[in-house]
């Protein structure tokens, strides 16, 4: 019997040993392809560094050249670098202006460049992708702007957003509703970013971003119009600011009361009251951060009125808005600091901020 047990003690102590001596070969094999994929990487960059360093070198020779050679072509070896040719062109359309762009948009064609910027579309990592997509917003064909287009409702949210901002470089009109569309639904939540992005259209873009709102039901594409506006800061707006100061969604009501106090005179219609009586703490604030802005004394009594309310941010704005009135406004806070309250203490805080 005890023979027996020795026998199994010995076996299951060989199968442990086994087992490590495995395990420890595993590791040093993984570690192994580890060092090997990295030097590799390395060696991958390095080679891509170095032939956009040549490619670099080559645009700038032909960018002071006063007329084209002839016959000109790159090596085999950056024409196949997708990487290299994106990242140097990427660089040089954002360093290079006025005519040079205009050169270096034809060295683009004559060496079929594009095709190489739109294959890497398809190819590699989502940074890699969109810095394609950021060089082809700087041709003029109308291939490039079909290929940017054709991403426009990506499944990949962050794609929408460059493609979006590429359409809006190229200042394509009739594809500012669809850039509406595709980022309301990418950005739910986020109206600022419609807004951003629709700003880039500029100034002559204002009849047809406002037309979006008019015809819209879409919440987020209201409130993007408005941000857009309050960017764009038109003379005139031909939207019905006070319809939508009692929206139903608290991002139209703040983005109403702001634009209506850059377009709307005080006399004619001001929202800005409603705006610091609105339910929405978001409205609120909103409302505060402009009144501080524009140092509205008129609305000292909302700020002693919201002072207390039961939102710590509006409490903080309130102040904020009540300070920028003058000495009125500053005496206030210092009666408030001398309180032994929750309010007290941020009225301390706020003037230390001062």
């Amino acid at each position: 019997m005890l023979d027996l047990l020795k026998n199994i003690e010995n076996v299951l102590l060989f199968a442990l040993w086994c087992i490590s001596a495995s395990l420890i070969i595993l590791s040093v094999l993984v570690a192994l392809w580890l060092c090997y994929r990295r030097l590799r990487r390395n060696a991958r960059n390095a080679g891509i560094v170095e032939r956009q360093a040549r490619f670099e070198t080559y645009l700038q020779e032909l960018l002071m050249m006063d007329a084209f050679p002839k016959d000109f072509e790159l090596p085999r070896d950056i024409i196949s670098d997708r990487t290299a040719v994106t990242s140097g062109l990427l660089k040089f359309f954002k360093l290079v202006s006025g005519d040079d762009a205009l050169k270096l948009k034809i060295i683009v064609e004559k060496l079929n460049l594009e095709d190489v910027v739109t294959a890497h579309i398809t190819w590699g990592n989502r940074g890699k992708r969109m810095r394609a997509f950021h060089v082809l917003s700087f041709l003029d064909s109308r291939s490039s702007l079909k290929t940017i287009s054709k991403y426009l409702f990506s499944s990949d949210k962050y794609i929408r957003l460059s493609v979006a901002r590429c359409v809006a470089r190229r200042q394509v009109m009739s594809l500012i509703s669809e850039v509406a569309e595709s980022l309301s639904y990418a950005y739910p939540n986020d109206e600022k970013i419609l807004g951003d992005v629709l700003s880039r259209f500029g100034q002559n873009a204002i009849p047809r971003i406002e037309s979006m709102a008019q015809r819209n039901g879409n919440a987020t594409i209201i409130a993007g119009v408005l941000e857009a506006l309050i960017i764009l800061r038109p003379e005139n707006c031909t939207l019905d600011l006070r319809a939508f100061s009692e929206h139903d969604d608290e991002r139209v009501r703040a983005a109403a009361v702001e634009l209506s106090t850059i377009v709307y005179s005080f006399e004619k219609e001001d929202l800005l009251l409603q705006g610091l009586s609105d339910e929405s703490r978001k409205v609120k604030i909103r409302s505060l951060k402009v009144a501080a802005r524009q140092k509205r004394k008129d609305c000292f009594a909302d700020f002693y009125r919201l002072m207390n309310d039961p939102f710590m941010w509006v409490r903080y704005w309130a102040m904020r808005a009540a300070l920028n009135t003058g000495q009125s406004g500053e005496t206030l806070m210092r009666s408030v600091s001398r309180q032994t309250t929750i309010v007290g203490d941020l009225a301390v805080d706020v003037l230390k901020e001062r």
